[in-house]
């Protein structure tokens, strides 16, 4: 039950601070959720962006989408577009990893689109999910 309430806490902490941000952060920016020792797994660092780069016309695709070193879960990454057409998903990404070439599954033509960075979180024991976050971010494609 501890746990539960635990998950719970943070789960609204997450939520209180996607609110006050706006749902978006600049840049490289982390946000620390609930207080905790790094690495010590009852908090998490959700890196975030306002916007992502792309060349049109090419699914091959140069980022840096990060999981934080001082996280001790694993993230699993995607990436849609705000009419629901999912872009790309990522393998589980473990602590200090980045994906930095993504492939999406489809080619994007030049200009401005709303889409959504969605972070579902894990544990690296067993792959029990934790809370995760959604942040809202501009594709600018040239």
């Amino acid at each position: 039950m501890n746990r539960k309430k635990n998950i719970l806490a943070v789960f609204l902490g997450l939520a209180l601070a996607l609110m006050l941000t706006g749902c978006s952060t600049g840049g490289d920016r982390v946000e620390q959720f609930a207080e905790a020792a790094p690495g010590s797994g009852t908090s998490i660092a959700i890196p975030g962006y306002e916007t992502l780069s792309f060349q049109a016309g090419k699914t091959a695709q140069t980022v840096n989408l990060k999981n934080p070193a001082e996280n001790a879960c694993a993230f699993v990454l995607s990436l849609t577009l705000d009419d629901g057409t999912t872009l790309w998903t990522g393998e589980a990404l473990s602590p200090g990893e980045a994906f930095t070439r993504i492939t999406l599954s489809r080619a994007l033509d030049a200009g401005s689109y709303a889409a959504t960075l969605h972070y579902d979180c894990y544990t690296i024991e067993d792959t029990q999910p934790l809370n995760g976050a959604e942040i809202q971010l501009t594709l600018e494609v040239k």
